[in-house]
């Protein structure tokens, strides 16, 4: 089943409600969220990237895969924990259809996986079980 979580993520004036997948095996040095291309283009980030974006080569499950980094980008948050924002990179993919969250965003987020199997995680800071939400898939 996987972690699935209800996250606010923030680019400019835009800001999309969408659901992201805790994914662990999505490594990275700071705070990243993939944004399949249909996301992106609703916080207006694509096509039009930002002069800084940068064309990256990602290791996937899959093989090697073209993204698109925008350093710093936007802001998410958990729905429902408003004001605990965490800044990251934007990361855009033409391959993915589910937004996926970083290790380092889920830490950030303080977000724990109980029993990932199941869908339930809780807040490092709260002792109260959650449940995943549904996929939300962008074609």
């Amino acid at each position: 089943m996987g972690v699935r979580v209800r996250v606010k993520i923030k680019y400019k004036g835009e800001l999309l409600e969408t659901v992201a997948l805790v994914n662990t095996g999505f490594e990275t040095p700071n705070p990243q969220i993939l944004l399949p291309v249909k996301a992106a283009e609703k916080l207006g980030l694509w096509p039009d990237l930002p002069g800084d974006a940068l064309v990256e080569i990602y290791d996937t499950a899959g093989g090697p895969t073209r993204v698109y980094r925008v350093r710093g980008a936007v802001t998410v948050e958990v729905a429902g924990r408003e004001g605990r924002g965490v800044v990251a990179d934007a990361v855009i993919s033409h391959m993915e259809v589910e937004v996926l969250m970083s290790d380092r965003l889920t830490e950030e987020l303080m977000i724990a996986i109980e029993k990932p199997s199941e869908g339930v995680w809780r807040f490092r800071d709260e002792g109260v079980e959650r449940r995943s939400e549904r996929p939300e898939i962008w074609l």
